[in-house]
């Protein structure tokens, strides 16, 4: 049988609806209202449809004209009173030609009231990262020459608001300057905090006479085990100690993947091959080995993360060291600001879509 001849049944279940539900003609004009819309807002029929409102016009956005209009359901969130009502109208046209619309309203009060709590939160937590985000920015180096002993430029940048590479250059005494750039495996608001732990610590082991790369990386690594993180959690650190009266460059790894790359002012270029294990949970003693290299001053020394090596493209394809170094060495005469943003540019050229993972890049030159 056909849905004409259920009338009675239809209108027993529009009535026994939780949704409330009525009807308007073209005029606006309330022709039906079911009985929880009744129960609700009492009887309007013969009214027109905003009066509900407490309007004495048409609301600006009208949904009962627009679903007339278009033929398309249209939907708003209305304000009655102290309570919030999701409103949702559909057209209906009859056989006749005559249009009229149907509501659906629904109190939606605890819901907004939900969302509401949870949009401030979200701006009180954004407020917070973009704090994170400048202390982080803040913390690291400006570009510029370091006790006459290292010139720097660098770019860092994260693949979210806030990231987990970092790097950093510290007076060890009259002699030594030490560089570093440093990995935190993942990204966000836990591996910032991470590197700011890294900062702070490693900033504490200036003023002694001679540096002691063991010391540090043990104490590194025994302040890395009382954190009791996650042993998913990890970070690799890349250290560059120079010292200028000795013209030497020291080189410790301690699991970073991107091996240093010392360009010489003659245009060779050598990729430092020194290899140790990351600063984790998983062992109770690091393994590294040092690497010593003479330097003159014009020579440059390049630091960086494998969120530049590992890039890639649409096809997948990584962008590699090898594809860095052929960049270096077409572009060796170039300052290190300039060499900095070439590098970068290439990658995103090579990608041409958004990072994945954190960049970070610096080129120190002895002075």
């Amino acid at each position: 049988m056909t849905i004409r001849d259920k009338r009675l049944i239809m209108k027993e279940i529009i009535e026994s609806m939780d949704y409330m539900v009525r009807v308007m003609d073209a005029d606006h004009k309330v022709i039906y209202m079911n009985k929880r819309m009744r129960e609700t807002f009492g009887h309007t029929l013969g009214q027109v449809c905003y009066s509900l409102f407490g309007r004495s016009k048409k609301c600006e956005h009208c949904v009962t004209s627009e679903t007339i209009e278009t033929g398309q359901p249209e939907s708003k969130c209305v304000l009655i009173g102290d309570n919030f009502y999701n409103v949702i109208s559909s057209p209906v046209n009859t056989e006749g030609g005559q249009n009229y619309s149907i509501e659906l309203i629904h109190d939606i009060t605890d819901q907004k009231k939900m969302e509401d709590e949870l949009m401030n939160h979200y701006e009180k937590l954004k407020a917070d990262i973009d704090f994170a985000k400048h202390i982080q920015n803040r913390a690291l180096p400006l570009d510029g020459e370091y006790w006459n002993a290292l010139e720097i430029n660098s770019l860092y940048r994260p693949s979210e608001d806030l990231g987990g590479d970092l790097y950093d250059i510290i007076r060890m005494n009259d002699t030594e300057s030490l560089l570093y750039i440093a990995d935190v495996s993942g990204h966000g608001i836990t591996s910032s905090l991470f590197t700011m732990f890294l900062r702070q610590m490693l900033r504490g082991q200036s003023g002694y006479k001679k540096t002691d790369f063991n010391e540090i990386l043990e104490l590194l690594h025994k302040n890395y085990l009382e954190l009791r993180i996650d042993k998913e959690q990890y970070l690799t650190i890349l250290f560059c100690l120079y010292n200028k009266e000795s013209k030497e460059v020291c080189f410790l790894n301690a699991g970073h993947n991107g091996l240093p790359i010392v360009v010489k002012r003659n245009g060779e270029l050598q990729e430092i091959h020194v290899t140790g294990m990351p600063v984790c949970n998983l062992m109770d003693k690091i393994e590294h080995s040092l690497v010593k290299v003479p330097v003159e001053t014009g020579d440059r020394v390049i630091l960086y993360t494998d969120g530049i090596t590992e890039a890639r493209n649409s096809d997948n394809e990584p962008f590699e060291t090898e594809r860095m170094l052929e960049i270096i060495k077409n572009n060796i005469r170039m300052d290190g600001k300039s060499l900095v943003n070439k590098i970068i540019d290439e990658v995103e050229s090579f990608t041409q879509k958004p990072i994945y993972d954190d960049i970070a890049i610096v080129v120190a030159k002895i002075i």
